[in-house]
């Protein structure tokens, strides 16, 4: 049977001693190791949740500053093929005029050449008309 005497009283002392100095020597310091684990890591998840953010909203600013610059290099090849057909239709405009002057300056110096050979033969016409009717008479 169970005896009841005083040993069972010193054991329940010396269980309640034991529970009070392993509560102030291990458990209280392991729960504020604990503790304080538990707040840097509640720190370190907002930390990582914050840089989530911020890496989201940067890639966010990255796309949209990409997408801008596409437009504008789309709005500024448009605007270049464009200044570039126009200074390709003023070049083609010069060459034709310039074309146009040299074929009519051409022309010109073709009619005043012809002009002056038909003045020539038409001096001519008459002293040839008065040799070819001197051998006709003498003949």
């Amino acid at each position: 049977m169970l005896d009841l005497n005083i040993t069972l009283l010193f054991q329940l002392v010396n269980f309640l001693v034991a529970i009070v100095v392993l509560n102030y020597l291990l458990i209280k310091p392991i729960r504020e190791i604990i503790k304080k684990r538990k707040g840097v890591m509640d720190e370190i998840s907002g930390e990582a949740g914050s840089f989530e953010s911020q890496a989201s909203q940067r890639l966010d600013n990255y796309e949209a500053e990409l997408a801008r610059a596409r437009q504008e290099a789309g709005i500024t090849r448009v605007q270049g093929r464009e200044a570039g057909q126009a200074e390709q239709s003023a070049i083609v405009g010069d060459a034709q005029g310039k074309a146009r002057e040299i074929i009519d300056e051409a022309r010109r110096k073709l009619q005043q050449e012809a002009q002056a050979t038909l003045a020539e033969l038409r001096g001519q016409v008459g002293s040839l008309s008065d040799k070819l009717a001197y051998k006709l008479i003498k003949g």
